[in-house]
Protein backbone atom coordinates (compact mmCIF):
# COMPACT_ATOMS: atom_id res chain seq x y z
CA UNK A 1 0.00 0.00 0.00
CA UNK A 2 1.30 3.46 -0.89
CA UNK A 3 0.87 4.82 2.61
CA UNK A 4 2.48 8.22 2.04
CA UNK A 5 0.37 8.93 -1.05
CA UNK A 6 -2.76 7.77 0.77
CA UNK A 7 -1.90 10.06 3.68
CA UNK A 8 -1.44 13.00 1.31
CA UNK A 9 -4.78 12.36 -0.36
CA UNK A 10 -6.52 12.16 3.00
CA UNK A 11 -4.92 15.49 3.89
CA UNK A 12 -6.09 17.06 0.62
CA UNK A 13 -9.65 15.78 1.06
CA UNK A 14 -9.72 17.02 4.65
CA UNK A 15 -8.60 20.55 3.80
CA UNK A 16 -10.93 20.79 0.78
CA UNK A 17 -13.82 19.70 3.00
CA UNK A 18 -12.85 22.26 5.68
CA UNK A 19 -12.52 24.96 3.02
CA UNK A 20 -15.98 24.27 1.60
CA UNK A 21 -17.49 23.99 5.08
CA UNK A 22 -16.09 27.37 6.12
CA UNK A 23 -17.50 29.12 3.05
CA UNK A 24 -20.84 27.31 3.19
CA UNK A 25 -21.39 27.67 6.94
CA UNK A 26 -20.62 31.40 6.89
CA UNK A 27 -22.92 32.21 3.95
CA UNK A 28 -25.71 34.50 5.15
CA UNK A 29 -27.69 33.88 7.31
CA UNK A 30 -25.64 30.93 8.63
CA UNK A 31 -22.90 31.39 11.21
CA UNK A 32 -20.23 28.72 11.21
CA UNK A 33 -17.78 27.74 13.92
CA UNK A 34 -14.70 28.76 11.93
CA UNK A 35 -14.37 32.34 10.65
CA UNK A 36 -14.33 32.76 6.85
CA UNK A 37 -10.83 34.29 6.89
CA UNK A 38 -9.28 31.14 8.43
CA UNK A 39 -7.49 29.97 5.28
CA UNK A 40 -6.64 33.44 4.04
CA UNK A 41 -4.72 34.32 7.21
CA UNK A 42 -2.32 31.49 6.31
CA UNK A 43 -1.89 32.91 2.80
CA UNK A 44 1.34 34.98 2.62
CA UNK A 45 0.59 36.25 -0.90
CA UNK A 46 -2.69 37.91 0.05
CA UNK A 47 -1.74 38.98 3.57
CA UNK A 48 1.67 40.47 2.79
CA UNK A 49 0.78 42.19 -0.50
CA UNK A 50 -2.45 43.57 0.94
CA UNK A 51 -0.53 44.94 3.91
CA UNK A 52 1.98 46.53 1.55
CA UNK A 53 -0.63 48.03 -0.77
CA UNK A 54 -2.74 49.38 2.14
CA UNK A 55 0.32 50.51 4.14
CA UNK A 56 -0.94 48.75 7.26
CA UNK A 57 -0.20 45.49 9.07
CA UNK A 58 -3.30 43.35 8.59
CA UNK A 59 -4.18 41.09 11.56
CA UNK A 60 -3.08 37.57 10.72
CA UNK A 61 -0.04 38.55 8.66
CA UNK A 62 2.24 36.94 11.23
CA UNK A 63 0.35 33.67 10.76
CA UNK A 64 1.10 33.72 7.03
CA UNK A 65 4.76 34.43 7.75
CA UNK A 66 4.77 31.36 10.00
CA UNK A 67 3.72 29.26 7.02
CA UNK A 68 6.69 30.63 5.09
CA UNK A 69 8.98 29.67 7.98
CA UNK A 70 7.54 26.15 7.87
CA UNK A 71 8.33 25.99 4.16
CA UNK A 72 11.98 26.63 5.03
CA UNK A 73 11.83 23.32 6.88
CA UNK A 74 9.35 21.20 4.91
CA UNK A 75 9.50 22.80 1.45
CA UNK A 76 6.35 23.32 -0.61
CA UNK A 77 4.22 21.13 1.65
CA UNK A 78 1.31 23.58 1.38
CA UNK A 79 1.00 23.08 -2.40
CA UNK A 80 0.98 19.30 -2.20
CA UNK A 81 -0.87 18.64 1.04
CA UNK A 82 -3.13 21.60 1.88
CA UNK A 83 -3.97 23.84 -1.10
CA UNK A 84 -7.64 23.23 -2.09
CA UNK A 85 -7.08 24.26 -5.71
CA UNK A 86 -4.05 21.96 -5.93
CA UNK A 87 -6.21 19.11 -4.67
CA UNK A 88 -8.81 19.76 -7.38
CA UNK A 89 -6.07 19.87 -10.02
CA UNK A 90 -4.72 16.51 -8.82
CA UNK A 91 -8.24 15.07 -8.88
CA UNK A 92 -8.82 16.22 -12.45
CA UNK A 93 -5.46 14.86 -13.63
CA UNK A 94 -6.28 11.33 -12.49
CA UNK A 95 -7.35 10.28 -16.01
CA UNK A 96 -4.63 12.22 -17.81
CA UNK A 97 -2.45 10.20 -20.17
CA UNK A 98 1.26 10.27 -19.44
CA UNK A 99 3.31 12.25 -21.94
CA UNK A 100 6.97 12.85 -22.50
CA UNK A 101 8.10 15.39 -19.90
CA UNK A 102 9.66 18.71 -20.93
CA UNK A 103 13.42 19.12 -20.75
CA UNK A 104 15.27 20.86 -17.95
CA UNK A 105 15.46 24.16 -19.86
CA UNK A 106 11.70 24.18 -20.49
CA UNK A 107 10.97 23.44 -16.84
CA UNK A 108 13.24 26.28 -15.74
CA UNK A 109 11.45 28.66 -18.11
CA UNK A 110 8.05 27.62 -16.79
CA UNK A 111 9.18 28.20 -13.22
CA UNK A 112 10.41 31.69 -14.05
CA UNK A 113 7.01 32.75 -15.40
CA UNK A 114 5.29 32.57 -12.02
CA UNK A 115 8.23 34.35 -10.37
CA UNK A 116 7.84 37.12 -12.93
CA UNK A 117 4.10 37.33 -12.17
CA UNK A 118 4.85 37.48 -8.45
CA UNK A 119 7.33 40.31 -9.05
CA UNK A 120 4.72 42.20 -11.06
CA UNK A 121 2.14 41.81 -8.27
CA UNK A 122 4.70 42.98 -5.70
CA UNK A 123 5.47 46.10 -7.75
CA UNK A 124 1.76 46.87 -8.04
CA UNK A 125 1.40 46.46 -4.28
CA UNK A 126 4.24 48.95 -3.73
CA UNK A 127 2.32 51.34 -5.99
CA UNK A 128 -0.75 50.92 -3.80
CA UNK A 129 -2.61 48.54 -6.14
CA UNK A 130 -3.78 45.20 -4.75
CA UNK A 131 -3.98 42.76 -7.68
CA UNK A 132 -2.88 39.51 -5.99
CA UNK A 133 -6.50 38.37 -5.68
CA UNK A 134 -6.69 37.94 -9.47
CA UNK A 135 -4.34 34.92 -9.54
CA UNK A 136 -4.29 33.75 -5.94
CA UNK A 137 -5.34 30.06 -5.80
CA UNK A 138 -7.26 30.44 -2.53
CA UNK A 139 -9.30 33.33 -3.90
CA UNK A 140 -9.97 31.48 -7.17
CA UNK A 141 -11.18 28.41 -5.27
CA UNK A 142 -13.28 30.57 -2.92
CA UNK A 143 -14.96 32.31 -5.84
CA UNK A 144 -15.79 28.99 -7.48
CA UNK A 145 -17.19 27.50 -4.26
CA UNK A 146 -19.21 30.60 -3.30
CA UNK A 147 -20.55 31.60 -6.71
CA UNK A 148 -20.79 28.27 -8.54
CA UNK A 149 -20.62 25.23 -6.27
CA UNK A 150 -22.84 26.33 -3.37
CA UNK A 151 -25.66 27.79 -5.56
CA UNK A 152 -25.65 24.74 -7.85
CA UNK A 153 -25.75 22.15 -5.07
CA UNK A 154 -28.28 24.14 -3.04
CA UNK A 155 -30.60 24.51 -6.02
CA UNK A 156 -30.22 20.84 -7.06
CA UNK A 157 -30.97 19.47 -3.57
CA UNK A 158 -33.86 21.86 -3.06
CA UNK A 159 -35.46 20.90 -6.39
CA UNK A 160 -34.91 17.18 -5.69
CA UNK A 161 -36.73 17.40 -2.35
CA UNK A 162 -39.63 19.32 -3.89
CA UNK A 163 -39.90 16.79 -6.72
CA UNK A 164 -39.92 13.76 -4.37
CA UNK A 165 -42.35 15.32 -1.91
CA UNK A 166 -44.86 16.40 -4.55
CA UNK A 167 -44.54 13.42 -6.89
CA UNK A 168 -44.84 10.73 -4.21
CA UNK A 169 -46.91 12.69 -1.69
CA UNK A 170 -44.15 12.31 0.93
CA UNK A 171 -45.33 14.95 3.38
CA UNK A 172 -44.26 12.92 6.38
CA UNK A 173 -40.67 12.21 7.41
CA UNK A 174 -39.13 13.45 4.14
CA UNK A 175 -40.91 16.79 4.44
CA UNK A 176 -39.64 17.10 8.03
CA UNK A 177 -36.07 16.52 6.81
CA UNK A 178 -36.58 19.12 4.09
CA UNK A 179 -37.82 21.70 6.60
CA UNK A 180 -34.82 20.97 8.83
CA UNK A 181 -32.39 21.45 5.95
CA UNK A 182 -34.11 24.70 4.92
CA UNK A 183 -33.08 26.18 8.27
CA UNK A 184 -29.46 25.04 7.85
CA UNK A 185 -27.81 23.60 4.74
CA UNK A 186 -30.44 24.77 2.26
CA UNK A 187 -31.15 28.01 4.08
CA UNK A 188 -28.30 30.03 2.63
CA UNK A 189 -29.13 33.09 0.60
CA UNK A 190 -28.07 32.29 -2.94
CA UNK A 191 -27.19 35.16 -5.23
CA UNK A 192 -26.46 34.89 -8.93
CA UNK A 193 -23.95 37.30 -10.41
CA UNK A 194 -23.30 38.13 -14.04
CA UNK A 195 -19.60 37.20 -13.72
CA UNK A 196 -20.31 33.77 -12.19
CA UNK A 197 -20.03 32.16 -15.62
CA UNK A 198 -16.62 33.73 -16.22
CA UNK A 199 -15.43 32.45 -12.85
CA UNK A 200 -16.60 28.96 -13.77
CA UNK A 201 -14.83 29.06 -17.15
CA UNK A 202 -11.61 30.27 -15.53
CA UNK A 203 -11.77 27.46 -12.96
CA UNK A 204 -12.39 24.89 -15.70
CA UNK A 205 -9.46 26.29 -17.70
CA UNK A 206 -7.16 25.69 -14.73
CA UNK A 207 -8.32 22.08 -14.48
CA UNK A 208 -8.11 21.45 -18.23
CA UNK A 209 -4.59 22.90 -18.44
CA UNK A 210 -3.31 19.90 -16.54
CA UNK A 211 -4.10 17.74 -19.59
CA UNK A 212 -1.50 19.71 -21.52
CA UNK A 213 1.07 19.53 -18.75
CA UNK A 214 0.66 18.09 -15.28
CA UNK A 215 0.02 20.83 -12.70
CA UNK A 216 0.56 23.48 -15.36
CA UNK A 217 -1.04 26.15 -13.18
CA UNK A 218 1.24 25.33 -10.24
CA UNK A 219 4.35 25.14 -12.42
CA UNK A 220 3.94 28.27 -14.52
CA UNK A 221 1.31 30.69 -13.19
CA UNK A 222 0.48 30.42 -9.48
CA UNK A 223 2.07 33.41 -7.66
CA UNK A 224 1.55 31.76 -4.28
CA UNK A 225 3.53 28.81 -5.62
CA UNK A 226 6.25 31.30 -6.60
CA UNK A 227 6.43 32.49 -3.00
CA UNK A 228 6.99 28.94 -1.80
CA UNK A 229 9.41 28.23 -4.67
CA UNK A 230 11.66 30.98 -3.35
CA UNK A 231 11.29 30.13 0.35
CA UNK A 232 11.71 26.37 -0.22
CA UNK A 233 14.84 26.54 -2.36
CA UNK A 234 16.86 24.64 0.27
CA UNK A 235 14.47 23.07 2.79
CA UNK A 236 15.68 20.98 5.68
CA UNK A 237 13.30 18.12 4.85
CA UNK A 238 13.62 17.06 1.21
CA UNK A 239 14.04 14.31 -1.37
CA UNK A 240 16.98 11.95 -0.72
CA UNK A 241 18.35 9.56 -3.37
CA UNK A 242 20.62 6.61 -2.56
CA UNK A 243 21.51 3.77 -4.93
CA UNK A 244 19.92 5.29 -8.05
CA UNK A 245 20.45 3.44 -11.36
CA UNK A 246 19.29 6.49 -13.36
CA UNK A 247 16.46 4.69 -15.13
CA UNK A 248 14.64 8.05 -15.34
CA UNK A 249 11.26 6.68 -14.29
CA UNK A 250 10.83 9.15 -11.43
CA UNK A 251 11.65 12.09 -13.69
CA UNK A 252 9.21 11.03 -16.39
CA UNK A 253 6.39 10.80 -13.85
CA UNK A 254 7.09 13.86 -11.72
CA UNK A 255 3.95 16.00 -11.79
CA UNK A 256 5.91 19.20 -11.09
CA UNK A 257 8.97 18.62 -13.28
CA UNK A 258 11.02 18.90 -10.10
CA UNK A 259 13.50 16.17 -11.09
CA UNK A 260 16.32 17.08 -13.47
CA UNK A 261 17.85 14.86 -16.13
CA UNK A 262 20.69 13.96 -13.73
CA UNK A 263 18.03 12.91 -11.16
CA UNK A 264 18.85 15.83 -8.85
CA UNK A 265 15.94 17.76 -7.37
CA UNK A 266 14.68 21.30 -7.89
CA UNK A 267 13.59 21.67 -4.27
CA UNK A 268 11.61 24.84 -4.95
CA UNK A 269 9.32 22.92 -7.31
CA UNK A 270 8.94 19.73 -5.27
CA UNK A 271 5.51 19.61 -3.57
CA UNK A 272 6.24 16.41 -1.61
CA UNK A 273 3.67 14.39 -3.56
CA UNK A 274 5.67 11.23 -2.71
CA UNK A 275 5.02 9.68 -6.14
CA UNK A 276 8.72 9.14 -6.83
CA UNK A 277 9.11 7.13 -3.63
CA UNK A 278 6.88 4.43 -5.09
CA UNK A 279 7.76 4.93 -8.77
CA UNK A 280 11.41 4.00 -8.18
CA UNK A 281 11.96 0.29 -8.98
CA UNK A 282 15.14 0.28 -6.86
CA UNK A 283 13.46 1.86 -3.82
CA UNK A 284 16.30 4.37 -3.83
CA UNK A 285 14.20 7.43 -3.03
CA UNK A 286 13.02 8.67 0.33
CA UNK A 287 12.22 11.96 2.04
CA UNK A 288 14.10 13.17 5.06
CA UNK A 289 16.99 15.29 6.26
CA UNK A 290 19.99 14.59 3.96
CA UNK A 291 22.61 14.95 6.71
CA UNK A 292 20.85 12.35 8.86
CA UNK A 293 20.42 10.05 5.87
CA UNK A 294 24.15 10.22 5.09
CA UNK A 295 25.05 9.56 8.72
CA UNK A 296 22.74 6.57 8.81
CA UNK A 297 24.23 5.18 5.62
CA UNK A 298 27.81 5.66 6.89
CA UNK A 299 26.94 3.94 10.15
CA UNK A 300 25.41 1.02 8.30
CA UNK A 301 28.49 0.72 6.11
CA UNK A 302 30.73 0.73 9.18
CA UNK A 303 28.64 -1.98 10.79
CA UNK A 304 28.94 -4.11 7.65
CA UNK A 305 32.71 -3.64 7.66
CA UNK A 306 32.95 -4.68 11.28
CA UNK A 307 30.88 -7.74 10.50
CA UNK A 308 33.28 -8.74 7.73
CA UNK A 309 36.22 -8.16 10.04
CA UNK A 310 34.78 -10.59 12.58
CA UNK A 311 34.48 -13.22 9.87
CA UNK A 312 37.98 -12.50 8.52
CA UNK A 313 40.48 -11.69 11.30
CA UNK A 314 43.08 -10.66 8.72
CA UNK A 315 40.86 -7.84 7.42
CA UNK A 316 41.69 -4.36 8.82
CA UNK A 317 39.13 -3.44 11.49
CA UNK A 318 37.28 -0.14 11.36
CA UNK A 319 38.04 0.40 7.67
CA UNK A 320 35.66 0.25 4.71
CA UNK A 321 36.27 0.31 1.00
CA UNK A 322 35.75 3.41 -1.11
CA UNK A 323 32.82 1.66 -2.81
CA UNK A 324 31.10 0.94 0.54
CA UNK A 325 31.78 4.49 1.74
CA UNK A 326 30.22 6.04 -1.34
Amino acid sequence: MKKLILLRRVSQIFFVAIFIYILWSTTYPLKGILPPETFFRANPLIMVLTSVSERILIPGTLISLTVILLSLIFGRFFCGWICPLGAMIDLSSGIRKRRKPPGDAANRSLGRVKVFLLSALALLALAGIQAAWILDPMVIMARFVSLNLIPTITLAIDRLFIFLIKSFNMYGWLYDIYRGLKSSLLGVKVFYFANSLYILFFFIFILISTYLLSRFWCRAICPLGAVYRLSAARPLFRRVVNGCTECGRCRSRCRMGAIRSDISTVNGECILCMDCVYDCPQQAISFGIPALARAKKTGRASADADGRALKDPSAPRGEISRKDFL
